[in-house]
């Protein structure tokens, strides 16, 4: 007699046998897509600082204080809505949008975030920081951190020395300041204290920059951040997928001293006891009051590439993928 079809040991033993071979190739799968979105993400973060460059080439060598990231568009955020983001529009005024490279038109929009599928769970995330670079916000005409449907790469480690930044009127010539939103923080350090990171978002980039600091001494005040009178030198960082480790380069926030000018107006240059520059980059501190995220290396009296280029370790891996610094790729130095 002819038999017909399988029986149900033989169909069972056929389903086990491609669950196994579904078990080792969706990993390799997975971890494929997340390399190809990687090495996407790496290549935007050297178009950010092509743009970056020029940008110091016009201004004398002078690179941006901080960054935003995003776009300089909003939109109307519509919850539990299939189509979240409604009613794109620009900007009203582009020469006053908080991020440099944006508003002085050195760049249109940041890049696409490769990572960024869901964008209504970016700006969740968003509103969980009360983040005024989001669409719907109070502050999304000065710009969106991540861009009109949350898809953009954006800058995610805070600076708390640069609150404002001032502005020119074009018909009146008035100067006036407006808020950076710079200084809204992002838990995006120390993400691998155990098996299992720390929520956050993959893709994004973060960028920090220093340059050198003479004060006369009667404006220094332990309570204030200390800004550069130049900035010489910057970090740029890009976060790779939520399955990597990455390297460690954010750990806590060093004294990094600097020369002082007791001189004054007239003085005779950088001479005297050295000052630390208080530089937060979050309100987060670990057990021994020390705030972390902080990209800068120790005991740097002028400022050089080494700063910043290997950053402050402190054994927990930050899942950054790759670090940029002016004329220095140091993808291959040491964690």
């Amino acid at each position: 007699m002819n038999r017909k079809g399988f029986t149900l040991i033989e169909l069972l033993v056929v389903i086990v046998i491609i669950g196994i071979l579904a078990a080792i190739a969706l990993p390799n799968y997975i971890k494929v897509k997340d390399k190809a979105k990687e090495a996407e993400v790496k290549s935007n973060l050297h178009n950010i600082q092509l743009n970056i460059e020029r940008f110091a080439v016009d201004t004398g060598g002078t690179y941006p204080d901080y960054l935003i990231g995003g776009q300089g568009k909003f939109s109307r955020y519509v919850e539990g809505s299939a189509n979240a983001f409604v009613e794109v529009q620009d900007c009203p005024d582009r020469t006053i949008l908080s991020d440099p490279l944006l508003r002085k038109g050195y760049i249109d929009s940041y890049p696409k975030n490769p990572f960024a599928t869901q964008g209504a769970a970016i700006h969740r995330f968003q509103q969980d920081r009360d983040d005024p670079m989001r669409n719907g916000s109070t502050g999304d005409d000065l710009g969106t951190r991540f861009g009109p449907f949350c898809t953009l790469m954006g800058n995610v480690l805070a600076d708390f020395r640069y609150r404002t930044y001032v502005v020119i009127d074009q018909q009146s010539g008035t100067q006036y300041e407006l808020d950076t939103m710079a200084d809204i923080a992002y838990p995006f350090f120390d993400l691998w204290r155990s098996n299992k990171p720390n929520p956050f978002l993959p893709g994004e980039f973060f960028y920090k920059s220093s340059g050198v600091i003479v004060s006369s001494g009667e404006n220094l005040d332990a309570t204030r951040p200390i800004i550069p009178t130049v900035v010489e030198i910057y970090m740029l960082g890009g976060y790779g997928s939520i399955r990597t480790k990455g390297r460690d380069v954010l750990g806590p926030e060093p004294f990094i001293t600097f020369s002082q000018n007791i001189g004054g107006a007239g003085g005779s240059g950088n001479v005297g006891e050295p000052i630390p520059a208080w530089t937060r980059s979050t309100m987060d501190q670990d057990e021994d009051s020390n705030y972390l995220g902080s990209p800068y290396g120790e005991g740097k009296a002028e400022v050089t590439v080494d700063q910043l280029s290997y950053g402050q370790p402190n054994g927990i891996r930050d899942g950054i993928i790759l670090i940029l610094v002016p004329g220095e790729d140091t993808k291959g130095a040491r964690d």
